[in-house]
């Protein structure tokens, strides 16, 4: 079957499905148990990806792969004693996935995992402590919510040391006079056996809102208009001695850090219903070259490993309504610079991408399609060919 038919066989699957689940868009709200003060609340959020990519497959790896998969499948239970404190537990299924961020497997992989774990006991305002295994606090590409995205999903580069979560320690808060938010974080870090001792990692966050505040834990990708928002953030992370430049001969320990910076603006055309958002952040992540070790730790390399780049995004958030939804295009636009990446050193990324959601209910129930081109600048092996992307997104949160 020609690409071309995949393709439209694959959206016309989606369009199917989005039609069938429509109808039951708000036949299920969330099961809560209590009343405000202690309370159990339970909550199911999914997304099911189609994608085609116009390589991966076949005896040399250059025909096209298509490939359906659950990309999150989440059961959330949030638990409240008090106003003041409680605790979230969330599973989730990742279903068996051949095409990968950046290479397509003949293998699938898939997990089920106790995602985050956490107890969480509110101070005051200005100082609360959430402790467990949670997302880490240096981006906010990272703690914005995945079932609230501006684009179809986060940046595939944007993760660092330990990828998205860790176990720790996190105290934050807000200071509402001057409109702004800190975290500090103490995590487990990179304390597995191949790694030069087991110490901690540290993060710390810092964000100023200039106009509507940003007050929750996590950040939204899009406010769709509700909100008119510019926020500028930076982050740090640290941990020494976390990985060895030889893991097999054990030497060679080298400190990690990294530094990140971001903006995020979203101004309502008119309120709750037309808006343009614009957002943008720049990372560095260092493991002290460790990289040109004869056997570097492979947290040190590959996509969460040692590199530098940037991302832009932009989307507007049409007027009115088509149907029962809301329309809202969007364009993504990175760049990366990579010390090692499948084992081509000083290796350059550029990633474009576009596509438009279909937002009905807020996020309830989302409808994506968006096309992205991978483009490596060195073509030196079969992992590293450029290649494009068309995905397809049935999203769904009861």
């Amino acid at each position: 079957m020609k690409g071309a038919q995949k393709k439209f066989l694959l959206l016309a699957l989606f369009a199917v499905s989005f039609f069938l689940a429509a109808g039951n868009a708000f036949a299920l709200p969330p099961i809560v148990f209590g009343n405000e003060g202690a309370f159990l609340k339970i909550d199911y959020q999914g997304q099911l990806y189609g994608v085609w990519r116009d390589t991966g497959s076949g005896a040399s790896k250059q025909n096209d792969s298509t490939d359906i998969f659950f990309r999150r499948n989440r059961l959330s239970f949030w638990a409240h004693g008090t106003s003041n404190y409680g605790a979230i537990v969330q599973l989730e299924y990742v279903g068996e996935r051949n095409i990968n961020d950046l290479t397509v497997s003949d293998v699938p992989g898939s997990s089920l995992e106790v995602l985050d774990a956490y107890f969480m006991w509110d101070f005051s305002n200005e100082f609360r402590v959430y402790a467990g295994k949670q997302k880490i606090q240096l981006t906010r590409e990272n703690l914005e919510d995945c079932f609230e995205p501006l684009s179809l999903d986060r940046s595939l580069f944007i993760y660092t040391l330990k990828h998205s979560r860790d176990t720790g320690l996190v105290l934050w808060g807000n200071l509402p006079d001057i409109k702004s938010q800190y975290r500090v974080e103490v995590s487990k870090g990179n304390d597995g056996n191949n790694s030069p001792q087991s110490g901690l990692m540290y993060t710390a966050r810092f964000h100023v809102s200039l106009w509507d505040p940003e007050y929750a834990y996590g950040y939204k990708g899009t406010y769709l208009g509700k909100k008119k928002v510019l926020t500028i953030g930076v982050g740090g992370q640290f941990e020494p001695d976390a990985v060895y430049a030889d893991s097999v001969s054990h030497t060679g320990a080298k400190t990690y850090y990294a530094y990140t910076a971001d903006a995020f603006m979203e101004y309502p055309l008119a309120k709750g219903t037309s808006a343009v958002t614009l957002s943008g952040a720049y990372l560095k992540e260092s493991f002290n070259n460790a990289y040109q070790g004869s056997n570097p730790d492979p947290n040190s390399i590959g996509q969460d490993g040692e590199k530098n780049g940037w991302y832009v995004k932009a989307a507007y958030l049409l007027p009115g309504r088509i149907g029962p939804g809301q329309v809202q295009p969007f364009v993504r636009y990175e760049e990366w610079k990579y010390a090692d990446m499948f084992n081509v050193f000083d290796q350059k990324i550029n990633w474009t991408g576009a596509g438009v959601n279909y937002l009905i209910d807020g996020q309830s129930l989302r409808v994506t399609v968006q096309y992205s081109r991978t483009d490596f600048n060195k073509e030196v092996n079969a992992q590293s060919q450029s290649f494009n992307t068309v995905t397809a997104m049935l999203q769904y949160r009861f």
